[in-house]
């Protein structure tokens, strides 16, 4: 009987030490306090690859017209002043193809054109601030909401939205640009340009080479809006 009460007391006591937390075993044995292991940090993800560019066939007429008539109806009409009146790229950097047009405004529809509430941003090219890009803290100018009168020649600028660009009916967002009416003169990455690089904008894109007033330059979207910059010399 006294055997077996000593049998089981061996047991519970081996039992005791194999539950002992392995922490408390080692502090007994070397007598030092414990280290947290650093937790590994995991690598930021790869970043997104841009969408593939989805080579679009040539804009015809028949389809620049039904674009600019689903976003501006009949408030501005095709100039026909120009050749080309219209130019396609990724004027915004988003991937999808834009659309550029010039037009004229409809005189009866000045007040539409110019309503608060309309569809579409109206801007001067001529009215845009870019920052230094070697300046950190600036004030920029204070500018006059842009007004569109009669007579003025405008560049209607649709931008894409998916893999149709600005064929999609989901391509809403469009401006009409003052002071942008210009003959195309083709487009350029925005990296091609040492101006553009200059400036800094903070997104590449496609910019519109053109002649204005017997005077070349580039338009190009700052991010925000669309600028006007006439080259040196």
């Amino acid at each position: 009987m006294t055997s077996q009460k000593s049998l089981l007391l061996a047991c519970a006591l081996c039992t005791f030490v194999l539950f002992l937390p392995v922490g408390c075993q080692k502090q007994d044995k070397t007598n030092s306090p414990l280290v947290e292991k650093p937790v590994p940090v995991a690598p930021p993800p790869a970043p997104t690859p841009p969408p593939p560019k989805e080579k679009l066939p040539p804009p015809t007429k028949a389809e620049v017209a039904e674009a600019m008539h689903r976003i501006f109806g009949e408030n501005v009409v095709i100039s026909p002043g120009f050749n080309p009146s219209f130019i396609v790229g990724d004027f915004n950097g988003d991937y999808y193809e834009d659309l550029a047009v010039i037009v004229r405004p409809v005189p009866e529809k000045l007040n539409e054109i110019n309503n608060d509430l309309a569809n579409w941003t109206i801007q001067d090219a001529e009215q845009v601030f870019v920052p230094p890009a070697d300046k950190t803290v600036v004030t920029p100018p204070k500018f006059e909401r842009a007004h569109i009168d009669k007579n003025d020649q405008l560049l209607a600028v649709i931008h894409g939205f998916g893999p149709k660009g600005w064929r999609s009916p989901d391509a809403r967002q469009s401006f009409l640009v003052k002071h942008a009416a210009a003959t195309f003169l083709g487009i350029a990455p925005s990296n091609s340009d040492k101006s553009i690089q200059m400036m800094k904008v903070p997104v590449k894109t496609d910019i519109i080479k053109a002649s204005r007033h017997n005077k070349q330059g580039v338009l190009f979207w700052t991010g925000a809006k669309y600028a006007w910059h006439a080259n040196k010399g």
